[in-house]
């Protein structure tokens, strides 16, 4: 059971070096679900009769003689075809049941005196009646056939599960008893000579012939070839390479070339690896032992080629420019090194070990060579260690962050810092379980714990090979993703939203891992195939079961008609509803009407994709019916105003609105509320209900006519009629004041200290009230000045009582000094020194000199 672990684990990981992890999402025999509906249309009783005779031979099985490892793979893979199948079949009977019903339906209730119908009517309905009952009656026996393949799944899982527990409590030969190293090397030079044996056999029966001289021929140059590849155009093709990039290169060239020569390291030994395997098959000189031998150094070789490559990616000990990594130079050989051994380390157990198991070695022969090989690879895992501990280590945090930093800079430092602390902590943890395996793997191979031992030591290596390759491609991605943000920083901001790309990559990369990691550490493909119908079939809540494909039907075609109903909203908005006449308001309300719609009936038709009858929606509207009567009120109130909103159009976009909590402008009107931008920039949002129950003035309602109100005063001595003309003059000389109606100028009375006129006129574009109100302002002033006319300002007298007392106060303040002697009070009949008085009773500056 281990050997098969580690073998998985290996194939896994060859998968991984040939970026295949997307064959990883293939559910187990999908697709001979074509297949499998067809044969139920066909023979649905027979179908039906030989699942029951083999979930009866499966029980009997396992009452009488429980089966072994291999067996239960089998027997799994029976039980899942069974339950692949089912759902077709179901499916099948559902769609011939449904005419039939209906067909049924068709003919009536039958009437109570059977005489009193059609004989035709009456054999008809008999006919439809057996149908549906044969057919219900195959829907009833693969309801039951579901129900016993689920049983016997659950206790063949169950029997692996105690079966693999037993294998790794099992203690077998043990190095420690010298009589298992003595048989062990005796099988292994049994096994050798028998290898030897085969080839002295074919040596022999060599013939001096066309064809044996092409079988020799050939081989001989596939070989060469792999060397010439493998040495020289390697070597040519990568020193190339290097020459591309220097150290002062673009990010993106330095990725394309770090990639290329990562495939240059993976293709070229593999191509040689190919020729090289090809021709000693080719060749005839090895027996079956022979071949099987050599398949195992090949895949051995293939996990040398893989580490080498892809470390070669990260380490990129001979060229820094390249290096993923924060190691130097020597750190870096010295990790590159350190991955190599322990892949070859992993190649050798898949060459002698699992190999040796498959060409029928001795259990002390197993044992002897397990033991060499989890010795030298807990030492090169002890090694490798070191070396990610070194290169992962994050970096020393700043002690206190400067004064004059910036807020938002210092609280992503923090957030870096503590990224750094938990990715160090992660490492600090691999780290500690490395060593552990490290230590505990070689002590449970030498005490003859063989399964045990292998299982603590493999699935962890083969779990870091899967998780490093996963760290590699999304350091890469988001290396690429960083350099394209950064390089176009300031011209285009929307490539900021690039950033989701290494999240949603980081996802698929988990996603694709997982079945990978499962089985690395055990979990049948059985298993997964399990686990993943139940994943496929869902939950069921009451009668709707929901299931991951259901869900990701929902979202494709919600995500689908979003991007539909707005491309469609967009072409209404600015290609079809401009030739109907219709103004900007009315536009835009039938355009977001639209939207509304597009997005009901994409709801709709998403929950018909999954399945979900849309009668089941009746119960789920009862229920927030209540909801909707106590806390949704002012929801409910708000989404009604919004589309009154939308139909009167009493406010519609564009619109100069003035609330009592402030005025601007209607940008959007939303299903909740309505989005006002106010004159200094800041967002307003108001409740749509407010937009209906209160007091608004719209300014721009039905045009952009206004009317505009200047108020001045002029002092008492100005003669009224020069103002008024003057006024005139100046409000019908303003381009955006209207002729007709006139602008007017009005003597509204006598004010306390002025003559009060104002300007009445009608602009063009209310929009410019304020900028008019300046301009006529400032025009005012000038012409005032001109023509010698004053503008009057309030001034007041300020009268002191009791002075005697005051005078008291501040010779006491000022320690007993006297003061200049106080002037006589002022009569207030008799104007003061340096004032006069007009005829209107103001005060006015005068001449003191």
């Amino acid at each position: 059971m281990i050997d098969r672990v580690t073998a998985g684990a290996h194939y896994a990981l060859v998968v991984l070096i040939l970026a295949l992890m997307v064959a990883s999402w293939v559910p187990v025999g999908s697709g001979s679900l074509q297949a499998i509906a067809q044969e139920v249309e066909e023979s649905l009783p027979d179908v039906l009769d030989r699942w029951d005779r083999e979930a009866r031979l499966i029980e009997r099985r396992m009452e009488f003689d429980p089966p072994q490892s291999d067996e239960i793979s089998e027997q799994l893979d029976i039980v899942g075809d069974q339950l692949e199948a089912i759902p077709a079949m179901k499916a099948e009977i559902k769609a011939d049941l449904t005419p039939l019903a209906e067909q049924l339906d068709a003919l009536g209730e039958p009437p109570e005196d059977a005489s009193n119908e059609a004989p035709q009517i009456a054999l008809e309905r008999k006919r439809l009646q057996g149908e549906i009952s044969a057919l219900e009656g195959f829907e009833k026996r693969a309801d039951q056939a579901e129900a016993r393949a689920r049983g016997l799944e659950d206790q063949l899982a169950k029997l692996r599960r105690s079966r693999f527990t037993e294998q790794l409590v099992s203690r077998g030969p043990s190095v420690m008893d010298p009589r298992v190293i003595e048989i062990g090397l005796e099988d292994i030079a049994r096994k050798a000579g028998s290898i030897w044996t085969e080839i002295e056999l074919r040596v022999s029966q060599f013939k001096v012939n066309a064809v044996s001289i092409t079988r020799l021929v050939l081989p001989l140059l596939l070989i060469a070839g792999a060397m010439a590849l493998l040495f020289q155009l390697k070597r040519g093709v990568l020193r190339w390479m290097l020459t591309l990039v220097g150290p002062n290169e673009r990010h993106s060239r330095r990725v394309a070339v770090g990639t290329g020569i990562m495939l240059a390291r993976l293709l070229l030994p593999v191509s040689a690896l190919f020729m090289v395997s090809t021709a000693l098959q080719v060749s005839g000189l090895f027996g079956p032992q022979g071949l099987l031998f050599i398949d195992g150094l090949k895949r051995a070789a293939a996990v040398v080629i893989g580490a080498y490559a892809l470390g070669g990616a990260f380490f990129a000990p001979h060229a820094e420019s390249l290096r993923l990594s924060r190691l130097d130079e020597t750190g870096a050989r010295r990790a590159h090194r350190g991955l190599i051994l322990l892949a070859g380390v992993v190649g050798f157990d898949r060459a002698l070990v699992v190999q040796g198991d498959i060409m029928g070695l001795a259990l002390e022969a197993l044992a002897l060579l397990n033991v060499a090989v989890i010795v030298l690879g807990s030492l090169a895992l002890w090694r490798f260690i070191g070396c990610i501990r070194v290169s992962n280590a994050p970096d020393t945090p700043k002690e206190e962050t400067e004064p004059d930093t910036d807020p938002a800079d210092a609280e992503a430092e923090a957030e870096a810092r503590s990224e750094r602390r938990a990715v160090g902590l992660s490492v600090r943890l691999a780290q500690l379980a490395g060593r552990i395996v490290a230590l505990l793997a070689p002590a449970l191979a030498l005490l003859g714990y063989y399964a045990a031992a292998r299982y603590a030591f493999y699935p962890l290596v083969f779990s870091g090979a899967i998780i490093g390759l996963c760290v590699l491609l999304f350091h890469v991605v988001q290396s690429v993703v960083a350099n394209m943000i950064g390089t176009a920083e300031g011209r285009d901001p929307t490539l900021s939203r690039l950033q989701l790309i290494p999240i949603m990559v980081g996802f698929l990369l988990a996603c694709a891992a997982s079945p990978l990691l499962a089985l690395v550490w055990g979990v049948a493909p059985s298993d997964l195939a399990v686990a993943w119908r139940r994943l496929l079939k869902g939950f069921a809540i009451g009668d709707v079961v929901i299931s991951p494909i259901d869900f990701f039907v929902f979202l494709i075609v919600v995500v689908v008609g979003y991007l539909l109903t707005g491309r469609f909203k967009r072409l209404l908005r600015h290609r079809v509803l401009p030739l109907t006449g219709l103004d900007t308001g009315g536009r835009d309300a039938v355009a977001a009407g639209a939207g509304y719609l597009g997005l009901v009936v994409t709801v709709l038709v998403a929950i018909s994709a999954t399945g979900v009858d849309l009668s089941n929606l009746a119960i789920v509207a009862g229920a927030l019916s209540v909801g909707i009567g106590f806390g949704l009120q002012n929801i409910v109130n708000n989404f009604v105003s919004g589309i009154i909103l939308l139909i009167e159009r009493p406010i519609k976009a564009g619109d100069w609105i003035e609330l009592p909590s402030g005025m601007g402008y209607v940008k959007t009107i939303n299903v909740r509320s309505t989005e006002v931008e106010t004159f200094d920039r800041s967002s307003l949002f108001v409740p749509n209900s407010q937009l209906i129950s209160e007091n608004v003035i719209n300014w721009t309602h039905s045009n952009l006519n206004g009317r505009i109100i200047v108020k001045v005063g002029v002092d008492y001595s100005s003669d009224p009629r020069q103002v008024e003309r003057i006024l005139q003059e100046i409000a019908r000389g303003h381009p955006l004041m209207l002729r007709r109606p006139a602008p007017y100028v009005l003597f509204r009375g006598f004010g306390a200290d002025s003559l009060d006129f104002e300007i009445r006129g009608v602009l063009r574009d209310v929009n410019w009230i304020l900028n008019v109100q300046s301009d006529i302002n400032f025009e005012i002033a000038r012409r005032f000045k001109e023509e010698g006319i004053s503008i009057p300002f309030r001034q007041a007298d300020i009268e002191l009582k009791n002075t005697d007392d005051i005078a008291q106060a501040i010779r006491t303040a000022l320690g007993g000094h006297t003061l200049p002697p106080v002037a006589p009070e002022a009569d207030p009949e008799q104007p003061a020194p340096g004032r006069g008085r007009t005829a209107a009773g103001r005060d006015t500056d005068t001449d003191a000199d």
